[in-house]
């Protein structure tokens, strides 16, 4: 869910344009948005708290839409070299991984096959849960030595603050 600040500076639309990445306000699930995972047709899968749930299109009381990048235009004449990826950090179910209630030597492979997955959104979404830190740390360790791994962050608090790590990937 986002905070009400950003909420009033975001751009308010229709509700038939909802998409993944946008916030919503479905008045059964109160007055806070909660985050667009996905559309298809006219049913969207939205985060409401740490649970997702499905709600009708014709449920959503109003659309609040997510900042987009906008790449920035080629440099004329440049050819070859490593083309810079920008990503636009967006949690879908695809490029999530929920660690919370796993033990530390059950959580290894999980982190490779989800970086494998997330490969082509461009980033990934760790829970871990707050805890003692434990598993963030060992995540993060894992993390540092992954070459696939170009930096990683704690969420925004309104998506899990410390409890989650998005990883942006190379």
């Amino acid at each position: 869910a986002l905070g009400r600040a950003a909420a009033a500076a975001a751009a308010v639309v229709g509700r038939e344009e909802a998409e993944a990445g946008d916030s919503v306000i479905v008045r059964r699930l109160g007055e806070e948005p909660v985050l667009v995972e996905s559309r298809k047709g006219k049913q969207l899968t939205v985060a409401y708290g740490g649970l997702t749930m499905k709600v009708k299109a014709a449920e959503v009381a109003r659309v609040i839409k997510a900042e987009r990048v906008v790449p920035p235009p080629k440099a004329a004449g440049r050819k070859g070299g490593k083309r810079e990826r920008r990503v636009t950090a967006v949690r879908v179910p695809s490029n999530t991984l929920d660690l919370r209630g796993k033990r530390l030597n059950e959580v290894g492979d999980d982190v490779a096959h989800a970086l494998d997955r997330a490969m082509d959104l461009g980033c990934l979404y760790i829970i871990t849960g707050r805890g003692t830190g434990q598993m963030r740390r060992f995540v993060r360790e894992r993390l540092a030595e992954d070459p696939l791994v170009a930096r990683f962050e704690d969420a925004p608090e309104p998506e899990g603050g410390n409890g989650c790590t998005i990883v942006y990937l190379r």
